[in-house]
């Protein structure tokens, strides 16, 4: 089985779509799977045998200024086109334009693509609920053209990898078939585990820390975060990290500075940051399986998430509490409960740090392998594995 992928932009060590495309192609390819991925460039530590680079390495410090993004992206494309060979399984990503979906559908090739988050037109009724609520013009930039697009890569697709059960309902209620989606998940590395000594020693706080990582916006549902944290009142630090968007700065910043509420610009190294911290908090609104929740597991973090946030793998009551985003009497209740019942604490971080091996991106990339072979044999394109 060859899989012949296209992500047309620029392949980060630090997050984001990219970053997952990478980790999930290098992961099957440690299990014997043959990987290509054709992108722009990328970040010098993430540079893999298997990158098909349009724009070299050394090339980056001038390459964006000699031509646009898009230009690079276009001649990324032609050149993936180019390299299909008459049994590749082509994996393209939704960043890469629908003619090239049409193009490789048009050669016969099997073609499997990536719904990182949820259908469009599910995230489009969510925020836009969300924004009218707040008196707010919509800034989501998700619109019916946008839509449609999605809804016209699928319809070309013969397979789409789903990484949460919210993203899987989404796409059930957007009409794609059962039969096209391969259930699944994204993952965390080594590195990304704390020490078990790490772990037990936050036993010995006096004053615990609840941490949210990710963009701080309305999507993420932070600003009803803020109103639930201020009326549990609950003793303790909440650490809001990540950068404010400015959509939602006006509903954030009264909070910061009070309420025992800090804000974190960023920061290039989370690990830090979740070692300081005792309870994993993410109401998100809408996600597919958000990576800082991964990492929370790896972290032995108890999680208080909404069941975007759990991304699939937060289980109520085990590694945490799963709860509706807008059930405020719910999370006010849930955030007293984990603050201050210890025992509570101590058993979803055993429980959430038992179960991050099991999302390792090496375990991640063989379970999508064998499900990916699994489907093709069950369509009877078994030359193909």
């Amino acid at each position: 089985m060859r899989i012949n992928t296209i992500f047309p932009g620029y392949i980060s060590k630090y997050g984001g779509p990219s970053y997952v495309c990478n980790h999930i192609l290098e992961a099957m390819s440690a299990v014997g799977v043959d990987v290509n991925l054709y992108c722009v460039t990328g970040d010098n530590p993430s540079h893999k045998s298997f990158h098909r680079l349009t724009m070299p390495l050394w090339a980056k410090p001038i390459g964006y200024k000699l031509l646009s993004a898009d230009t690079w992206a276009m001649f990324t494309e032609w050149r993936y086109l180019r390299s299909l060979k008459d049994l590749d399984i082509a994996y393209i990503w939704n960043s890469a334009s629908l003619e090239t979906y049409k193009t490789v559908k048009s050669a016969g090739h099997i073609i499997l693509t990536e719904n990182v988050n949820t259908h469009r037109a599910t995230s489009k009724k969510i925020l836009d609920a969300e924004y009218h609520r707040l008196g707010l013009m919509p800034t989501h930039g998700i619109d019916e053209a946008s839509i449609k697009l999605e809804r016209e890569q699928l319809e070309l697709v013969d397979y789409v990898f789903s990484p949460s059960s919210e993203v899987t309902k989404s796409l059930l209620d957007a009409d794609v078939p059962n039969e096209k989606i391969i259930r699944t998940s994204y993952g965390l590395t080594e590195s990304n585990i704390l020490a078990s000594q790490d772990v037990t020693n936050r036993v010995q706080r006096t004053e615990l820390t609840a941490v949210f990582v990710g963009r701080i916006g309305i999507r993420k549902g932070v600003h009803r975060l803020l109103e639930y944290w201020v009326k549990a009142g609950v003793k303790g630090k909440l650490k809001l990290v990540g950068p404010i968007e400015a959509s939602a700065r006006h509903l954030v910043e009264p909070y910061l500075g009070k309420h025992n509420i800090e804000h974190i610009p960023g920061a290039a190294d989370l690990r830090p940051v979740y070692m300081d911290a005792d309870v994993f908090i993410f109401p998100s609104l809408e996600e597919g399986s958000p990576l800082v929740t991964y990492l929370a597991l790896g972290a032995g973090l108890p999680s208080l998430v909404s069941p975007m946030g759990g991304g699939g793998i937060i289980n109520h009551g085990d590694e945490g509490l799963v709860i509706d985003a807008y059930n405020a009497e719910e999370w006010i209740d849930s955030i007293r409960k984990v603050f201050s019942d210890s025992e509570l604490r101590m058993r979803m971080s055993r429980n959430a740090y038992k179960k991050a091996e099991e999302y390792l991106w090496g375990n991640v990339g063989r379970r999508r392998a064998n499900s990916l072979q699994s489907s093709l044999a069950m369509s009877g394109d078994n030359n193909r594995t």
